[in-house]
């Protein structure tokens, strides 16, 4: 019987790029349907485009004769909730999660088949060199400092396209997360994987829905997902600033002994009022996202519908 393989598309807005995507990655497998069954899977974060009409055209036409399931979800549910559900209706013996914007080459795929084919449960990409990324600096600094804090080694300049067996994909979906960071889940389970080296290409059409703030909310994600070092920060900083604290407060007890002298000493009493202030401040702001995450997880409050459906 020949083994499936699942393609996972997650969509928003993407009107313009369902017809490119679909055909490009359809003439590569082509080459494969006479020892592979193939299926995709498009998952919709509410889009308020036709990009959810694009794909009901793409299953009644069906040109490439190939199965065709496709969720449109009543809000926008994010990226990393939206390919976790995609994974939850793969029925494939392999999970091959791939962006609709065509700036990771489908071609990529016959690599990613021949390495699952020797037996890595996780085959990913490779970002070489990145054409028209603003963020690159950013980008670069911010996984070498979650590899550094987080107790996972994730592979440095590994995208979200890759493949994954189903035993990989079952152990992901074991987990539940209300917030997941697929990215770090899936490294941090420890089976055998290896990465290919890429060049990612510039978006064929439409502008990118992230921004530097979307970036940002991912890289707190990552971070709370894969590492209590902020909070070890928290209580390192909280226990130096309690030390210097009593540390003036012995000087200027002594020196009111020594010293005919005394000054007001307002300055010094502003800045570490503001300092302790600041500090509670960012600290009840790490705490906040834990907790924060501890309390979506326990609730599973994050309700939405499937608008409309294919399958």
């Amino acid at each position: 019987m020949s083994k499936k393989i699942s393609i996972c598309i997650p969509v928003l807005n993407e009107a313009a790029n369902i017809e490119l995507i679909y055909n490009e990655i359809s003439k590569i497998i082509n080459e494969y349907k006479a020892q592979y069954i193939f299926e995709f899977i498009f998952t919709d974060n509410n889009s308020s485009d036709d990009t959810f009409e694009k794909i009901k055209t793409l299953k009644k036409n069906n040109i490439h004769n190939t199965e065709l399931k496709a969720f449109q979800f009543s809000k926008n549910i994010g990226k990393e909730k939206s390919l976790y559900y995609g994974f939850s209706k793969a029925s494939g013996d392999a999970v091959i999660q791939i962006d609709a914007d065509l700036e990771d080459p489908p071609y990529l795929i016959k690599d990613f088949i021949i390495k699952w084919e020797e037996g890595y449960k996780i085959v990913y990409g490779i970002r070489k060199k990145r054409k028209n990324d603003s963020f690159k600096f950013l980008r670069f600094l911010f996984y070498r400092i979650l590899n550094i804090i987080s107790s996972n080694n994730f592979p440095l300049d590994a995208g979200d396209f890759r493949l994954c067996d189903k035993e990989v994909i079952k152990e992901i979906l074991k987990v539940n997360d209300e917030d997941p960071y697929l990215r770090g889940l899936i490294s941090s389970i420890g089976f055998s994987h290896i990465g290919i080296e890429h060049d990612r290409n510039y978006r064929v059409k439409n502008k990118s829905k992230f921004n530097f703030f979307s970036y940002f909310n991912n890289a707190i994600n990552a971070v709370v997902n894969h590492s209590i070092v902020p909070l070890r920060i928290a209580s390192f900083l909280g226990f130096a600033v309690f030390f210097l604290c009593f540390v003036l407060t012995l000087f200027y007890f002594i020196s009111y002994f020594i010293s005919d002298s005394h000054e007001p000493g307002f300055t010094t009493q502003t800045i570490l009022i503001l300092a302790g202030i600041s500090l509670n401040s960012l600290f009840l702001g790490i705490l906040g996202e834990y907790v924060g995450r501890i309390t979506r997880h326990i609730k599973k409050n994050d309700i939405f519908v499937i608008k409309d459906k294919i399958i």
